[in-house]
């Protein structure tokens, strides 16, 4: 019991924590209330990029495929299931929200870190978040007009350059910090104390939409029957272990290298929350107020679906790291 909760905490945590921001959301409001999303999101980055090698980096700009492959995938198979699944919940929030979810781009920071956990290539899924958040502007925006009737309209350059110091800054300061050699050891010699930090700021997200789900939903909770909320959990994980799986096959059938299977399969599959959160803000909380619950349900299950599926990667038949390699892992 012991080892087990010392290699699955953050689920136990998440588990814990995600019970009492729904069950006691009045207790957490006044730290939440204080996060800013971007910030958090912005400095999670900046640590992936920080102790990530820059060669590692730049051999995954050489070889680009299997990111181009799971780019494909995020905004091709996964947002098409979404609009698939979205056809058997009755009510329209909800659809809309898993309409949301599966269009926006690979979350912005776990897709990277659940990488490192299964020993994959964390470059790989870097540059698959690269090129998500890069090309977002088009593909989340052609998906939700053409999915949920977006009506107004949004700019493309006012989205771009919000994802850019969101984004782009963290990773390109993370990397030139390597740059100064004690910078580069320290991230080295602590990467897997960043990576727990790391994962605690995941955790801090979660928690605010937890909280801001109760705050908006309000007077609206009548409305929420419990089989259709059951039907949409089902469906959030459903789409997401679907583009997982896809992800994770069709790579090897690819003779993609195994390190690289695994990037693809998590970033294809993990979408962001807080570019989730700020368009439903902007275009569908006035008419659908409801489609924020989808929003919190796909991303909640998939941090607590890939930690236990970043566990039973790593220890598959050939794949089991050494007694060094575990204690290495944050």
């Amino acid at each position: 019991m012991h080892a087990l909760l010392s290699r699955q905490w953050f689920l136990v945590i998440l588990l814990g924590a995600a019970c009492l921001a729904f069950l006691r959301p009045d207790g957490l409001r006044p730290v939440t209330a204080r996060l800013e999303l971007r910030v958090v999101v912005a400095v999670a980055l900046f640590i992936m990029a920080w102790s990530l090698e820059g060669r590692s980096l730049f051999a995954a700009l050489v070889r680009p495929w299997p990111a181009l492959w799971a780019a494909l995938i995020s905004y091709g198979l996964v947002p098409a299931l979404g609009l698939l699944a979205g056809l058997l919940i009755p009510q329209t929030d909800l659809r809309v929200g898993l309409l949301i979810i599966t269009s926006v781009p690979c979350t912005l920071a776990s897709a990277v870190l659940w990488t490192r956990l299964a020993r994959g290539n964390e470059a790989t899924a870097l540059l698959v978040v690269l090129l998500t958040t890069a090309v977002s502007w088009l593909a989340t925006t052609t998906w939700l007009t053409f999915g949920a009737g977006l009506a107004a309209e949004v700019k493309p350059s006012a989205m771009m350059q919000s994802l850019l110091f969101v984004l782009i800054v963290p990773v390109g300061l993370g990397q030139l910090s390597r740059s100064i050699p004690f910078l580069a050891r320290a991230a080295t010699r602590l990467k897997s104390a960043l990576g727990i930090l790391s994962r605690l700021l995941i955790l801090c997200i979660v928690l605010k939409a937890i909280v801001d789900v109760s705050d908006r939903l309000g007077g609206n909770a009548r409305a929420l029957a419990i089989w259709p909320l059951v039907l949409t959990l089902c469906l959030c994980l459903g789409v997401h272990l679907v583009g997982l799986s896809f992800g994770l096959t069709s790579s090897r059938l690819l003779r993609f290298e195994r390190p690289d299977q695994i990037a693809v399969a998590f970033a294809c599959s993990q979408k962001t929350l807080p570019v989730a959160l700020s368009l439903f803000d902007t275009y569908f909380v006035a008419d659908y107020p409801l489609a924020v619950v989808p929003l919190v349900f796909y991303h909640i299950g998939q941090l607590l679906l890939d930690t236990v599926i970043a566990e039973r990667l790593l220890t598959s038949p050939g794949q089991s790291p050494t007694l060094k390699e575990r204690k290495e892992l944050p």
